[in-house]
């Protein structure tokens, strides 16, 4: 059997190239973008400060033109960042791809392995002392301040 080892990154930037419109992100990665919370850029300047112990992913939504410019960006800038191009010509294609990977919860396109999740198992642990008690043993009477309001009295005013 063959053992999965896709882990997710610590990133996650949505990269819209520049030479598309504003229906690119609102309309074709809405969805996308609400089931999985990638960072939007335009470029790779931000990837700058993200330092090297964090994984990276960049998923592009580009037209073809332009893949292999930031392929090779991507590449100079942060080689071990996993890249994730989607590339159509139309939105609408672009649209169906990225709903139907967020339906999925495919954030790249690929089933991604469920984390399991630990049980816990109730276990007494040990307290030096004496068992605790039902309450604290009594050591004097009750006592205390009066709290409780007069009546009113007729002759005050309402």
């Amino acid at each position: 059997m063959v053992q999965n080892t896709f882990i997710l990154p610590d990133f996650h930037f949505l990269l819209i190239a520049p030479n598309l419109g504003g229906e690119w992100l609102f309309a074709a990665a809405r969805r996308y973008w609400e089931v999985f919370r990638p960072t939007v850029i335009s470029d790779y300047e931000l990837l700058r400060i993200v330092p090297l112990r964090y994984s990276i992913a960049v998923t592009l939504v580009a037209r073809r033109d332009v893949v292999d410019y930031y392929r090779d960006g991507l590449a100079q800038l942060a080689p071990r960042a996993l890249f994730d191009p989607v590339v159509y010509d139309y939105v609408e294609d672009m649209q169906l791809t990225l709903d139907g990977r967020a339906a999925l919860f495919q954030p790249f396109g690929v089933p991604v392995p469920n984390t399991p999740t630990p049980t816990l198992t109730p276990t007494p642990t040990l307290t030096p002392g004496p068992a605790p008690t039902a309450a604290p043993p009594v050591t004097r009477a009750p006592g205390g301040f009066i709290t409780q309001t007069p009546p009113p009295s007729e002759s005050s005013p309402p």
